[in-house]
């Protein structure tokens, strides 16, 4: 299906076109009526393009989070940190939010099957795509992408990405020590420390521990910690200054997280009644290498080679209780085990002086093989399922911009990225699949000043098809034709394409005192990929299936205004409509019409910060998010969500202490929800059941520099 241009679509709201001028070229007529100096123009530097650029700009819609932004959100995990992004939402389902989506789109699980992510992860070049992240300590920023990145990043970038760099050696010493004391028994430790072993090589070693009794009651087992948080991550890496042209880095990552995992309740609170809580464990290694070699007199070439495996240990109490509480003896148990083995080498040449063009290469492979221990139903014993998945990828890449004169510029780039898959289970199924895959972009910029430019972008993203093999399993074993011939119906599931039409406005004022930047788009999903379910009994088959196609349309806005010398104002915003196009259930429901999974209509976040002294200031935030529904196969919704967050902070010399509250007024939210039933008290009667996200909490941060 090929995308068009429906004008009553993209037109339909247009005031937001209107709003979103307004907001952005306020601040732009501020900055031509008086001019800025060099000197005074912010410029934050976006790291994971091609090139490192001004954020204000690069075309496309990028939220740049510093270290001063993880401190002002006392954000400890990702999770924290991404509440105050616009048009990006999580979905946990394990002990982390794992999963994201970006403008709506994005998984909300993995079991059985292996997915491509729509919204990847990149930590320090290095792919965590679906394996979560688990600390912001030493962390220089994170960006987030929002929108088809497949010129940059792949397959793995349909609706965008999110990229974390961590601070680099430095040949000056330098270290900090952090502590962190909370409620529900919590604790965190951190350090870094970077120094120079002689005039060639510099090193940086930091290493992070959180450990928490988490946010359940086990009323069964009379125990607080059965949803504990118990991670470690230690990063190093080093510098080497080979010659005046090339730059060797070496990065190693361990991370170590044995989470428990007890958050589905019967009674549909904070207390659980499980005898067997489950576990979200993770044990991953990665190294990469990475080149920069400017010798040449034509371009400067980079390459990176990394490689990471991961052992994941996910499971649940199936039946949330206890032995003796159902009457046909349901009691049960879901395991996980994955291994993970990757590698990936990219090279890119990036044209020197005004010959501003990239070109490079990438390949990578990817092996994951899974044991599931589970409880089979139709022979009323337990059971294990094992399965073998193997991805190569091979992708070319390339862009050219292009000076049109009078601060217009045009950038044209394009991916093609072939994939070959194979699949084997113990089922007895065994596929191959491969696709030729592409997507690109192409974007006109007006640069007004040195701190205003407005854009149009268009964009085509992509991700990979593959089999079910839970559904073809479960077909070869059913009893029943009708579903059986239902399920192998769904073996294979499509590719995924996506197409974005963008507009954004980026400005500054003269002074500096309001930094804008406001991005309108529409996007089109075609063969767009959904979760789908169908249930049976007490048992859930999971599959992936495509619906026709997909609408997604929005604005986001992100402003910084200084108020007053001693107040300052940050706030991001974002509208969001969605729509599924022809896809209907096992049941026979149509979903056309219907808002997306984990697409809320609107999320905004405001934090005032105010300088009481030189030495003492204070945050106030405040976290919106509309109600949004749990699945694209059951019409389960979350509420709204509106959460409040404090820090008192005091500075003394290399010395900062913190006083902090995340959702401070106690508040009640989802972060991810199912629609059945499951309790036999009540005979079953289907339920919303969440997940929900963190409670109250009042934590103190000691901080030191040296």
């Amino acid at each position: 299906m090929s995308p068009r241009c429906d004008f009553n679509y993209l037109g339909k709201k247009v005031s937001y076109l209107s709003l979103a001028i307004l907001a952005a070229l306020s601040t732009t007529v501020s900055a031509e009526e008086n001019p800025a100096s060099e000197q005074a123009v912010e410029r934050i530097l976006v790291q994971g393009d091609f090139r490192q650029q001004q954020l204000q700009k690069l075309p496309g819609s990028i939220l740049v989070l510093s270290q001063q932004d993880i401190s002002r959100h006392n954000a400890q995990h990702l999770d924290d940190l991404l509440q105050q992004a616009a048009n990006v939402n999580f979905s946990a389902g394990a002990s982390r939010g794992r999963f994201l989506q970006i403008r709506g789109i994005g998984e909300r699980s993995e079991f059985v099957d292996s997915i491509n992510p729509s919204v990847g992860v990149l930590i320090d070049g290095i792919d965590y795509s679906a394996l979560g992240v688990s600390s912001l300590a030493d962390v220089q920023q994170v960006e987030i992408f929002r929108g088809p990145e497949a010129t940059r990043f792949g397959a793995n970038a349909m609706a965008g990405m999110l990229n974390l760099t961590s601070n680099a050696p430095s040949f000056e010493g330098e270290g900090q020590l952090s502590s962190t004391l909370a409620n529900y028994d919590s604790y965190q430790l951190s350090g870094a420390y970077s120094n120079a072993i002689n005039q060639q090589w510099a090193y940086r070693v930091a290493a992070d521990h959180q450990s928490s009794d988490g946010f359940i009651d086990n009323s069964f087992l009379n125990r607080d910690d059965t949803n504990n948080i118990d991670e470690t991550s230690v990063r190093a890496a080093l510098r080497y200054l080979a010659t005046s042209d090339l730059t060797l880095d070496f990065i190693g990552h361990y991370r170590d997280i044995n989470n428990g995992y007890d958050v589905f309740s019967l009674d549909r609170n904070r207390t659980t009644l499980s005898d067997k809580p489950g576990q979200d464990e993770q044990q991953s290694r990665a190294l990469a290498i990475k080149a920069d070699y400017q010798g040449l007199s034509w371009a400067n070439v980079y390459t990176q080679l990394s490689g990471l495996t991961a052992d994941t240990d996910y499971g649940f109490d199936e039946d949330w209780s206890y032995e003796g509480i159902h009457p046909d003896g349901y009691a049960t148990t879901d395991r996980y085990l994955r291994q993970r083995d990757q590698w990936s080498l990219e090279q890119r040449f990036l044209g020197k002086d005004q010959a501003n063009w990239v070109a490079g290469w990438y390949a990578s492979g990817q092996q994951t093989e899974l044991e599931r221990q589970f409880w089979n139903w139709d022979l009323w014993q337990a059971a294990q399922f094992f399965s073998d998945f193997k991805r190569q990828n091979l992708a070319l890449f390339g862009q050219w911009s292009t000076d049109l004169g009078d601060g217009w510029s045009l950038t044209s780039g394009a991916r093609a990225e072939r994939y070959d898959d194979e699949y084997i289970d113990s089922n007895g199924i065994a596929q191959q699949n491969d696709e030729l895959m592409w997507g690109g972009k192409l974007s006109l910029s007006l640069v007004l000043t040195d701190a205003t430019s407005l854009y149009l972008l268009g964009s085509r993203g992509y991700k990979a098809g593959g089999v079910n093999g839970e559904a073809l399993g479960k077909a070869q074993g059913s009893g029943s034709e009708d579903l059986a011939d239902y399920l192998n119906s769904k073996a294979n599931f499509s590719p995924e394409t996506l197409w974005n039409a963008e507009f954004g406005v980026k400005a500054s004022s003269a002074d500096q005192q309001i930094v804008s930047r406001v991005a309108l788009f529409a996007m089109w999903r075609d063969e767009m990929q959904v979760n789908s379910w169908v249930t049976r009994d007490q048992s859930f088959i999971g599959f992936i299936d495509n619906a026709a196609s997909g609408r997604n349309h929005g604005l986001e806005v992100e402003s910084r205004v200084q108020l007053t010398d001693s107040w300052t104002l940050f706030a991001n915003a974002a509208w969001l409509d969605s729509e599924i196009r022809g896809f209907v259930t096992e049941k026979g429901v149509d979903k056309t019409g219907r808002d997306q999974a984990h697409a809320p209509k609107y999320q905004y976040s405001v934090n005032n910060e105010w300088l009481l002294t030189s030495d003492l200031s204070f945050n106030l935030g405040v976290q919106s998010k509309a109600a949004f529904y749990y699945s694209d196969s059951h019409d389960s919704r979350s509420e709204q969500m509106h959460l409040v967050n404090l820090r008192l902070q005091y500075q003394w010399n290399e010395l900062q202490l913190a006083l902090w509250s995340r959702n401070a007024l106690d508040e009640d939210y989802g972060v991810r929800g199912f629609y059945f039933g499951n309790d036999p008290r009540d005979g079953y009667e289907p339920h919303t059941y969440e997940q929900l996200g963190e409670p109250r909490r009042i934590g103190v941060t000691a901080s030191y520099q040296f």
